[in-house]
């Protein structure tokens, strides 16, 4: 069996076993999400666990977090911010709030296909949430 700690993959093995490619990774690097431990033959070496590393990036990416705040998350070695569970209730309120939206935006496209008036002008239904977002928009600025 494999040990993440002892075991290591050049650039082209993680490349290979995390499906980004080489220049990929020396993105992540200049980001300080993950660092080589040095370098044999002119290509980067990295920790086996380096693998883990770039899923828990990809899962924080798909989770709506940016190379940023992945960066001030998590260390290259896969220690994490001391404040990480405040800053996923933070995330996870964010991508409540923008669900919602998104189903609000499902709703009125449904409407807008199934709409049996000629135009969405004359639709009484698009009017109102038309007229409910422009409100919207205005309190929202206004503050």
């Amino acid at each position: 069996m494999a040990d993440r700690d002892t075991d290591v993959v050049d650039i082209s093995e993680l490349s290979a076993q995390t499906g980004l490619a080489p220049s990929a990774l020396r993105f992540y690097e200049r980001r300080g999400l993950i660092a080589p431990i040095g370098r044999a033959g002119g290509k980067r070496i990295y920790r086996a666990g380096t693998v883990q590393q770039v899923a828990r990036i990809d899962l924080l990416k798909i989770s709506g977090f940016t190379l940023p705040e992945i960066a001030e998350l998590i260390e290259p070695d896969g220690h994490v911010s001391p404040d990480w569970r405040e800053r996923a209730r933070t995330k996870q309120a964010h991508l409540r709030r923008r669900l919602d939206e998104i189903e609000r935006a499902l709703t009125m496209l449904q409407h807008t296909i199934d709409c049996p008036h000629t135009t969405l002008q004359d639709c009484p239904i698009h009017r109102a949430v038309v007229d409910t977002h422009a409100e919207t928009l205005r309190t929202s600025r206004a503050t």
